[in-house]
Parts: structure tokens; C-alpha cells; sequence
């Protein structure tokens, strides 16, 4: 930088690494600079809020020195839809997702999440039921198991009498 002193352009001198005095020379701006002094807004998004979805800021709490939001709720026609949709298909694809967003009311990224969780729960549900399923068919073995121990014993039991006879 270069500054002006009754007249004459002084040149700003600063001390590099061994100690000597260099011209300062600024540089070009860089292409990326924008990215240093851009105010990122966190709480943006495109999508207009619901009408009855509750504005961020009144909903606010703080919890050990951090914001959070209070976590809404869905309605029931919007679980009905939802649920509805996912009996149809489990998986969800980006135009039925934008479809059902707008339908419902809710942004695309609150419907990914819905039916993701949706499928988890679905899936215990699943894995519940097969657990189920294979313990009553191994306890159903099991009792054959024990009852055909029974004969073999009494069967054993049977053969040792008849040998004994013959002796």
C-alpha cells in the first residue's frame, strides 16, 4: 500500500522472516475471497414455512448454551397421507417426494426423514415378527424334541427288560 504525505507516495515497508525491510506489494484478490467475508445464513431455506408450522425464533429454547428448536409436531391428516403413500411403496423417489411436499405441507427434506424413519420402524417391526415366527416354530421342536427323547428312553427301557427276560 502506498500512502500519500504532503504530496509524495510513501511505500510501506514490512519485516520479512530474516528480519529485513521489504516493500509491501498487496496482491491481487483472490477469486475465493468472497468465501472470507460471505455471511453464511444457517436458518435459510428456500421453502416457505407452513402456515401451521410454528415460526423458528418464538420456539426457541436454550440448553446448555445452544439453541434449539421445539420439535414439531405432524398433524393427522399429514400422517394419514404419509402413511397412506408409504403402504404404497417404502421407498421414495425425488418427484414423489417433491408430490407428497407439496401435498402435505411439509418440506422435501421433512418427508426423506419421515420415510426414512418410517422404514427403520417398519423394519423392526419386520425383524420383531420373524424373531417371533422362529421362537414359537424352535419351541415347537423343542417339545418334539423332548417328547421323542421320552420314547427313545422308554423304547431303551423296553429292550433292556426284554434281554433281561432271556438271560
Amino acid at each position: 500500500m502506498a500512502l500519500k504525505l504532503r504530496g509524495k507516495v510513501k511505500t510501506e515497508m514490512n519485516m520479512d522472516w530474516n528480519g529485513s525491510m521489504t516493500p509491501f506489494v498487496p496482491r491481487a484478490e483472490s477469486s475465493l475471497s468472497f468465501l472470507y467475508n460471505y455471511n453464511y445464513n444457517y436458518n435459510y431455506t428456500p421453502y416457505p414455512p407452513h402456515q401451521d408450522m410454528e415460526v423458528r425464533h418464538p420456539g426457541w429454547t436454550e440448553r446448555h448454551g445452544k439453541q434449539e428448536t421445539k420439535k414439531q409436531r405432524l398433524r393427522k391428516e399429514q400422517i394419514d397421507l404419509l402413511e397412506r403413500s408409504f403402504e404404497k411403496e417404502k421407498k421414495l423417489d425425488g418427484e414423489r417426494k417433491m408430490k407428497l411436499s407439496m401435498e402435505v405441507g411439509l418440506q422435501p427434506r421433512q418427508i426423506a426423514v419421515w420415510f426414512q424413519n418410517r422404514r427403520a420402524r417398519w423394519k423392526a417391526k419386520q425383524l420383531e415378527h420373524l424373531y417371533d415366527d422362529l421362537k414359537h416354530q424352535f419351541d415347537v421342536m423343542y417339545q418334539e424334541k423332548n417328547k421323542l427323547q421320552q420314547e427313545v428312553m422308554k423304547l431303551k427301557a423296553m429292550v433292556r427288560e426284554q434281554a433281561s427276560a432271556k438271560v
